[in-house]
């Protein structure tokens, strides 16, 4: 894909910290592998509205410092042990070095963006790591619960979607484009579409292709949109026994989820996410046709029709 080997290699010469253990986990997870989205929504959008995308290069690395930084303190918190497909950074390197590694990936993210941005993309981006903070302690005090399908957009457009938002958005404005607005929506809606299509593959994705185990959320005790939406017919006092259990036996998170998915909660599922994905596209066909913006249209079919 269009600029995709300048992003890795530009992620690893960016990182240059001056301890090595830093490097050596920032290294771990970056090359962990991960489909770039972000950095190349930047720089698509970039290129859309008529700018060089080579010059929202380093803003996209910043972006995708920021969401690894997020990877690492998510498993941290979650005490996950996989990531990718393979052991996570905080079971190879330690809790302590995780956190604080993601820390210098936050610290890195900012000093590009007061290098190669502006005022107004430092502002829409601090904004974007405040609503993140902010909806993961949000799903935190959620666990167990069965929460709201405005809470769980909530959660999401906070965790996932306003990261996609901000990319966009701060692509185009590196362009010149002054429609941020728009751009920022058009890039929540594919961030939402992102994570509901995320949670759908935690009920029906196939481990092999995703690195992970099935059930995850459950085990976890989070409700999400798969779930969420078919819940009427579920017999809601089971399924808060299975959320509020810490330690819920394999049978008991594979009824549930085989549940879900009899009732059609997977098909539910990824027809919201499709519903986002054509809000974001009504938006992205009011800008011109370029091969960028072909590119950046491929990418939502991706996202809609990921490891499924």
């Amino acid at each position: 894909m269009l600029f995709l080997e300048s992003i890795e290699r530009r992620l690893i010469e960016e990182l240059n910290p001056k301890v090595r253990l830093v490097l050596e986990t920032g290294r771990y997870l970056i090359e962990g592998g991960g489909k770039r989205l972000r950095p190349l929504v930047t720089v698509l959008a970039c290129g859309m509205c008529g700018g060089e995308p080579e010059r929202a290069l380093p803003l996209g690395v910043g972006l995708e410092y920021i969401h690894a930084a997020s990877l690492l303190h998510d498993d941290v918190v979650d005490g996950a042990k996989k990531r990718r497909g393979r052991e996570s950074a905080n079971l190879i390197f330690g809790n302590e070095v995780a956190v604080l590694t993601g820390d210098y990936m936050y610290a890195k993210a900012l000093h590009l963006f007061s290098t190669y941005g502006t005022m107004e993309m430092i502002k829409l981006v601090s904004q974007a790591v405040m609503d993140m903070a902010e909806a993961q302690v949000l799903e935190l005090s959620k666990v167990g619960e069965l929460i709201t399908e405005e809470e769980y957009f909530q959660i999401i457009d906070g965790k996932t979607a306003v990261l996609f938002g901000t990319c966009m958005a701060v692509g185009g404005m590196s362009g010149g484009c002054d429609s941020k607005e728009k751009l920022y929506e058009a890039g929540l809606r594919m961030g939402r579409a992102f994570q509901l299509i995320d949670d759908l593959l935690d009920y029906a994705g196939n481990p092999e292709k995703t690195g992970k185990p099935v059930g995850n959320d459950l085990r976890e005790g989070k409700t999400t949109y798969p779930l969420l939406s078919v819940l009427k017919g579920l017999d809601e006092d089971e399924v808060r026994k299975v959320l509020r259990d810490t330690n819920p036996s394999q049978e008991a998170i594979d009824d549930l989820r085989r549940a879900v998915l009899s009732l059609g909660g997977d098909l539910k599922t990824k027809e919201r996410a499709i519903l986002e994905l054509s809000a974001a596209k009504d938006i992205l066909s009011e800008f011109p046709d370029n091969p960028y913006k072909e590119e950046l249209l491929k990418i939502m079919d991706f996202v809609a029709f990921r490891e499924l």
